[in-house]
């Protein structure tokens, strides 16, 4: 078995249905959407279904990231484009998400150990102190 197929595999195993559905193709795929799963995939380590992801649906936001392309080039002298707390706020609340969708409590168990080790290893605050899980 490839590695994508591995990785492919495995988080649809651990994703919630409505994920899974976007990914199987029997739901659409949002602009949000795509940036909310290549940040998961990302944060878990994903690194070869993150990139399949991007792959499979680079020409449907083709004209988003022409936008938000154009729009950094317009404010990147004005505006910060440093992460927020907002953007900070965000991403735990997707990580939260996802792992109270586990279908299984043993398999969401064990995703929230993997969770607060990437936090612990990365030096990030304390998964417990921002509620993700």
């Amino acid at each position: 078995m490839r590695q994508r197929d591995i990785e492919r595999f495995a988080f649809l195993y651990l994703c919630g249905k409505h994920d899974r559905d976007i990914l199987l193709g029997k739901e659409k795929m949002t602009f949000s959407d795509l940036v909310r799963l290549t940040y998961i995939t990302d944060f878990l380590g994903l690194k070869r279904l993150n990139i399949d992801i991007w792959n499979d649906y680079e020409e449907q936001f083709r004209e988003h990231f022409q936008r938000l392309e154009q729009l950094y080039n317009e404010s990147s002298g004005i505006v910060s484009w440093d992460k927020s707390e907002a953007d900070l706020y965000l991403q735990e609340k997707w990580m939260r998400e996802f792992c109270s969708n586990v279908p299984e409590r043993k398999s969401r168990k064990e995703l929230e150990k993997m969770v607060r080790k990437i936090y612990k290893e990365a030096g990030m605050e304390s998964p417990e102190e921002t509620d993700i899980i």
